[in-house]
Formats: C-alpha cells, structure tokens, sequence
C-alpha cells in the first residue's frame, strides 16, 4: 500500500478531488439519501489512486402534516470535502458532507438536512 503512482512512477503527494454526487432523493417519510464519491489522486499528473464511496442519510425535522404531500429536494450548499487528523502518529480520515433543502409541495415549507461521513485514509480502496 505505497503511494507510488503507475503512470508517471512517482511516489505521489495525493490531492483530493471535490465530491462526486449521484443525486438527491427524498422519500414521503422525509429521510433523504445521496451518494457520493471522494477521490484522492497523483498531485503530478491526476491520476486516481484511492477513493471511497459514501451513502449519506438524514431526516427532516418537524415534518409537516400535510394531507397528500409531496416532498422535493435539491442541493442547498455544494459538498464539502472533510479532511481530519494526519498529525504525526494521528490517522487521517477524508469525507463528505452534504446539505439538501426539503420542500413540501403543498404548503411550501423548507427544511434543511446536513448529512456527513468519514473514512480513515487507510481504509479508502486503491484504485492501481
């Protein structure tokens, strides 16, 4: 488990790369999911070499009680990358959160749900 990159032959400095995200989805009882994907890569030449993939869950507060309610839900703030430890003798951990807003439908109230989760960096699966 080196950090020597394939393609230019490197032991490579790793950059992390912003958050992939596959969508936001709401379901009628308010719990909201996302997906999202953080890659670390070759700071010379970008290639990928580790990444972990999250499954991110979170709820709405307060729902309302709206008869027949339909829920929508978008990207509020663009994902944050999360980056802890890595001192000396300190384990690294990298992660994602995300924040979605909430709308009902029906009588137009907002929430806003922050959802996040972390790895150790040695637990990211290699990618060469």
């Amino acid at each position: 488990m080196s950090n020597r990159c394939e393609n230019c032959q490197k032991f490579a400095t790793l950059e992390t790369q912003e958050p992939e995200i596959d969508g936001y989805e709401v379901n009628e009882d308010g719990v909201v999911t996302v997906s999202a994907r953080l890659v670390r890569s070759c700071e010379d030449c970008s290639t990928e070499m580790k990444e972990a993939n999250f499954d991110l869950e979170g709820t709405v507060d307060d729902l309302c009680e709206c008869k027949g309610r339909e829920l929508t839900v978008e990207e509020a703030e663009s994902p944050e990358i999360i980056e802890e430890g890595g001192g000396r003798y300190a384990k690294s951990y990298y992660g994602v959160k995300c924040v979605a807003q909430v709308t009902c439908t029906k009588c137009e109230k907002k929430w806003t749900v922050e959802m996040s989760d972390k790895t150790p960096a040695s637990d990211m699966d290699e990618l060469n």
